[in-house]
């Protein structure tokens, strides 16, 4: 085995002895600037970067006393989730009668990640592919898919967080609609039907939804007649008593074939 020569060894420490150095000045400036990212700076590694983080990792995180960091406990944040988000975010913007189940029971880094994202609002995945995660991907894949999903995402009608509307829409349904569908915004169907007469989207029942009960006929009392529970009010007609907003195995997104079946006899 041949020895390494003195002028080799004075070359490789010539060029290892700088290198060094400018590395334990990076590492020294990192922590100067955030020493916690001097072990974990891949939380700052993406895209998007979380605004508290800039300002430090205390802004959330904060030393239990009698331990040593990294000792597992060492660090907590500094109130629970969701308030610690409130502290930022607009608490009232979170509220409703309608409530995103990850919101309702604390747990907003079940969609965002509270460090950073290659996705937009520091988001874990792209939408529509976020949703599935909890929401079944073949409810929205079927042979007919509405176009909005896949192009706009779930978010054009519905809002991730709270709503005062029914699924968390934006809005009541039939205005969700007609954002788009804007023929249908005067609550007249556009299929006309006989005697040129068009089926209404506002102001009437959904048969569907009704609980029918028998009653004697006013006329015959031996007679009985089916009519709608008065216990029961059922629910006004709307573009999702015939269509299904994401996708359907019929086409127009009807819910069944012969969709007029499913309130009219004939």
């Amino acid at each position: 085995m041949h020895l390494m020569t003195k002028t080799a060894r004075n070359y490789i420490l010539a060029i290892l002895v700088p290198a060094l150095y400018f590395l334990l000045n990076l590492q020294a400036l990192a922590a100067e600037g955030n020493p916690c990212l001097t072990c974990h700076g891949d939380l700052k590694a993406q895209k998007t970067i979380h605004q508290p983080l800039a300002m430090g990792c205390e802004a959330c995180h904060k030393a239990v006393e009698g331990k040593n960091h990294p000792e597992k406990g060492s660090m907590v944040l500094i109130q629970g989730m969701p308030a610690l988000c409130y502290s930022c975010h607009d608490e009232s913007k979170f509220k409703g009668s309608s409530i995103h189940k990850p919101i309702s029971i604390g747990i907003c880094k079940a969609c965002h990640n509270p460090h950073s994202s290659n996705f937009k609002n520091l988001l874990r995945s792209e939408l529509p592919e976020l949703c599935y995660f909890c929401h079944d991907k073949g409810k929205f894949t079927k042979k007919y898919n509405h176009k909005v999903i896949n192009v706009i995402g779930c978010v054009t009608c519905h809002n991730p967080h709270a709503s005062n509307n029914p699924s968390l829409l934006s809005n009541p349904v039939n205005e969700v609609c007609v954002t788009c569908h804007k023929a249908q915004s005067s609550g007249l169907h556009i299929v006309s039907l006989p005697a040129r007469q068009v089926h209404p989207i506002k102001g009437v029942k959904d048969i569907s939804t009704l609980k029918m009960i028998k009653v004697p006929d006013p006329k015959n009392p031996k007679v009985q007649v089916e009519i709608p529970d008065p216990n029961v009010p059922g629910k006004e007609l709307s573009c999702a008593s015939c269509h299904n907003p994401h996708s359907s195995d019929y086409p127009k997104l009807f819910l069944q074939q012969r969709i007029c079946l499913r309130c009219h006899k004939y």
